[in-house]
């Protein structure tokens, strides 16, 4: 969200060019509003959200939002029921009575990074739900992370950019990065049927735009990649190793008991001692 009124749960972003884009690119734009903490309350808040909702409609033609709240999403449905709305990942929608909550109110969801690599729970998912299902897949967070409420209040109320609060679990158990939920452009068949839509993140592939059209290219063609190569986030693995179609089929059906199986710790290891022996 453009402007000062509505946080979108990220560091504030540049806006030399932002009214320019709106104004002349010919896509399809949304916009964000899905911080974990909103600084007032929804009530408080609502009618400056719509007000600023209805300026990039009437200006820009924006007509489509994503948000991490029902509430505020009942707020738009009943304020502006052209927009279509999306459920962030941040909302956590993993459970038949989470969409049960929010079918009425959503048009499209991007579930919980846990039903990643669950696949018999994102069909049901699919099946239940009438809308469409967004998948994330070049960036991800670790499933169910711990730190994510705090990581993100952090960016979206400090002053500097904040750290990765999980770096300290991952140098512990660097192994964990296998169960984040990013999908490899060649791993992509294995969710045939079980998306409308992908979300491929930016905010380190645009750095280098070349790097970013390499990426979507890769996706768009199903191009392999490694891990380190589609531009994830602090959770992504950050090793130049390669993800087999074995390792994947075991990540997508495995028990998901992480205290007693030590599969993914021993093919980390080994997977990346092989890669730094050629490294080196």
């Amino acid at each position: 969200m453009p402007g000062d009124a509505i946080p979108s749960g990220r560091p504030k972003l540049a806006e030399e060019h932002i009214f320019d884009f709106l104004a002349h690119a010919p896509f399809t734009k949304a916009v964000l509003i899905n911080p974990i903490v909103l600084g007032q309350p929804i009530e408080e808040i609502g009618p400056t959200l719509i007000n600023a909702l209805a300026d990039l409609r009437d200006r820009y033609q924006v007509q489509r939002v994503t948000i991490t709240t029902p509430t505020v999403a009942r707020l738009i449905r009943e304020s502006l029921p052209e927009f279509k709305i999306t459920a962030s990942v941040l909302m956590g929608i993993a459970t038949p009575a989470q969409v049960l909550a929010v079918r009425d109110l959503v048009d499209v969801i991007v579930p919980d990074t846990r039903l990643y690599r669950n696949l018999p729970q994102l069909q049901h998912l699919r099946q239940i739900f009438a809308g469409e299902v967004r998948l994330m897949v070049n960036e991800s967070c670790l499933p169910g992370c711990l730190f994510r409420n705090q990581h993100f209040y952090e960016m979206a109320y400090s002053k500097f950019m904040p750290h990765s609060l999980c770096d300290e679990t991952l140098r512990q158990y660097p192994w964990l990065r296998l169960t984040s939920g990013w999908i490899l452009p060649q791993h992509l068949h294995y969710y045939t049927g079980l998306y409308d839509s992908l979300k491929i993140s930016g905010r380190v592939t645009l750095r280098d735009p070349q790097r970013y059209l390499k990426v979507l290219g890769a996706y768009i063609q199903g191009r392999p990649l490694m891990p380190t190569e589609i531009g994830g986030g602090p959770a992504s693995v950050i090793e130049s190793i390669g993800i087999t179609d074995t390792l994947f089929e075991h990540l997508l059906n495995c028990n998901k008991d992480c205290l007693s199986c030590k599969y993914c710790e021993n093919q980390y290891r080994q997977l990346t001692s092989a890669a730094r022996q050629v490294t080196t």
